[in-house]
């Protein structure tokens, strides 16, 4: 099947804007997404043009800046786009922001508009001040949401005195010492043309894309001096993880447990980056997800319900594991957990038969997201994984081996293990 599906037309701008073309004309509308190689992670640059003042690093200036670019002398981007009847949206991970808007097929006033406020910044002070309110409000909202505390906390536990252990909003306290100068400087060090991919997917005319493409602001906007950015022993490598069970009370029913892992891939870089991503990613499903063996025990011994989960992350420089959940014996399920976690190759080895059933459930979950636009464009994570696509994954999927997913386990790294717990108060 994924044969059938076009692989798009891919290419770099004179100013170093890559720009990546995916032609879905049975769709009846467009995903164009807009990704910047920065994220609330990237707190710290090497400064080489001696003329950027970068000014003090601020946790949650990614975030801000993801806000702030949408307000434009004399109108909002946002109200703008959704006042045509499209829809706009943007987000901030640890290592990229992404802005996308969703139209109907052949109509592109909002990828426009998305090639224009995203490359002409625009950092009034009563508008700063006015947005310091609304993220603060922001950050209040998701501290007193339990599932956002619980996942924080872990990541707290996994990355000590790291800019993950924070919200990626930021704290109250340095989300009102951000400055517009300090918005200017950093829209300068990370907002450069070359750190940035264009995604358009759907139903559109390729000439008149690509033509709209280069002559926007973002095909004319000039390439500028780079600037280094930090290694990963500058974020990760100088901390480590608190094996402490971290205890915390909230306004719940039932007590809720995460448990984490650092872990450094054999290669995190590139296809063979991916593929050992997809192979570890599997390896967990094999031993965590509801279709394990070890699942339906611990549902029948009462340490679980239908929502324990596992979660893999592997971007720019990061890569972790969480399992989530809700117990009556929290200290008891963490145990059982951070067993298999630290016997985790042993224990695929007895799991060989289970592995293609979990593959196929696997690979029927990806080709399901094929027929969403949106999971075209915002599962896209740029040069990290050499501009891989559904597709690329999908191929990497089926490909993979019981035997390569075995060795690509016994080859990856792993951290202490984190362990936190809420409970009701």
């Amino acid at each position: 099947m994924n044969r059938q599906i076009p692989k798009g037309q891919h290419y770099k701008l004179e100013n170093g804007l890559r720009v990546h073309l995916i032609q879905r004309p049975e769709f009846h509308q467009i995903v164009s997404l807009l990704t910047v190689d920065y994220g609330a992670r990237d707190l710290y640059v090497n400064q080489i043009d001696e003329k950027l003042n970068v000014g003090t690093p601020k946790l949650g200036i990614a975030h801000f800046l993801e806000h702030q670019l949408f307000k434009q002398p004399g109108y909002d981007a946002m109200v703008k786009i959704n006042q045509a009847g499209d829809t706009v949206n943007a987000y901030t991970s640890p290592t990229r922001t992404s802005y996308f808007t969703v139209s109907l097929a052949e109509r592109y006033q909002s990828l426009e508009e998305l090639l224009t406020f995203t490359q002409e910044p625009y950092f009034d002070q009563t508008a700063v001040t006015r947005e310091a309110n609304i993220i603060s409000q922001e950050i209040d909202m998701y501290q007193d949401d339990p599932a956002s505390q619980l996942y924080q906390s872990i990541l707290g536990q996994l990355y000590p005195n790291d800019p993950l252990s924070f919200d990626i909003a930021g704290t109250v306290e340095s989300v009102h010492e951000i400055t517009p100068s300090d918005l200017e400087s950093a829209y300068a060090v990370a907002y450069r043309p070359d750190q940035m991919d264009l995604v358009v997917v759907g139903a559109f005319d390729f000439l008149t894309v690509q033509n709209l493409i280069e002559n926007s602001p973002a095909g004319k906007r000039p390439s500028a001096q780079r600037i280094s950015k930090p290694s990963d022993q500058m974020l990760s490598n100088v901390t480590q993880v608190k094996e402490d069970t971290l205890y915390l009370e909230a306004d719940i029913h039932r007590n809720r447990i995460a448990v984490g892992q650092r872990i450094i891939l054999p290669q995190a870089t590139g296809r063979a980056g991916l593929k050992n991503g997809v192979a570890l990613d599997l390896a967990l499903d094999l031993v965590f997800s509801e279709n394990s063996p070890n699942y339906r025990t611990w549902y029948d011994m009462g340490l679980i319900d239908d929502n324990l989960s596992v979660e893999l992350t592997w971007e720019r420089n990061l890569s972790y594991l969480v399992l989530l959940g809700e117990t009556p014996e929290p200290e008891e399920l963490i145990a059982v957990l951070k067993q298999e976690l630290q016997s985790l190759p042993e224990r695929l080895a007895e799991l060989s038969i289970e592995f293609e059933q979990i593959k196929r459930g696997a690979i029927g979950r990806l080709i399901n997201k094929f027929n969403s636009l949106e999971e075209w464009a915002t599962q896209f994570e740029g040069t990290t994984f050499d501009a891989a696509f559904l597709p690329d994954e999908l191929d990497l999927l089926q490909s993979l081996t019981f035997e390569e997913m075995q060795t690509i386990t016994q080859q990856t790294k792993t951290s202490e293990i984190a362990s936190v717990i809420i409970q009701p108060e």
